[in-house]
């Protein structure tokens, strides 16, 4: 599981909307640079990139053009205000806060890409198209960056497994002590 699998569609989304729907929108913005990037290799037999340490946002041509957009904010407010405008026309009882909850594991894979990314390999252009304002960050694959990241994602997971068990436990008293 990604941490943005993790995060989007597993801690911020626990009990107000499916894993099968937040987990995936968690890693859509990859999904969707990435894919038709590798998409369009195997048909025209590009060879494919290895990634490594060496590796540039310029050796990836097309799926930059397209993560410029996957990872701006600007698609947030947009999936939004569709998300919005389609629960509030189906009558739903609270379309805003569910429109929020739809989009926040793409949200949240923007966030955790900011200090995530390098200027030169895939910088997030999260103020895109108004701005070019991008932040030198650190590689995922920097142990310093990474494992934090794991402890918190994992201590997270464990505390909100924890409550949801003591949770269960205190429901299960309460129905016996009704009966």
């Amino acid at each position: 599981m990604s941490f943005h699998t993790g995060y989007g569609g597993v801690v911020l989304t626990r009990g107000k909307m499916s894993w099968k729907v937040s987990g995936p929108m968690g890693v859509l913005p990859d999904l969707v640079a990435f894919i038709p990037s590798t998409i369009y290799g195997l048909i025209y037999s590009i060879k494919p990139v290895q990634i490594d340490d060496n590796t540039v946002t310029s050796d990836l041509p097309i799926a930059w053009s397209i993560y410029q957009w996957s990872h701006s904010f600007t698609i947030v407010v947009i999936l939004f205000l569709v998300a919005w405008y389609i629960l509030k026309a189906k009558n739903h009882e609270n379309p805003k806060y569910m429109a929020w909850v739809f989009v926040i594991p793409w949200f949240f894979h923007i966030l955790l890409d900011i200090p995530g990314h390098t200027i030169s390999f895939f910088p997030t252009p999260f103020l895109y198209p108004f701005s070019d304002f991008m932040i030198d960050g650190a590689r995922w694959s920097e142990w310093w960056f990474f494992w934090p990241q794991a402890i918190i994602l994992g201590a997270v997971w464990w505390y909100i497994l924890k409550k949801e068990k003591t949770h269960s436990i205190e429901e299960i008293a309460d129905i016996a002590a009704l009966a």
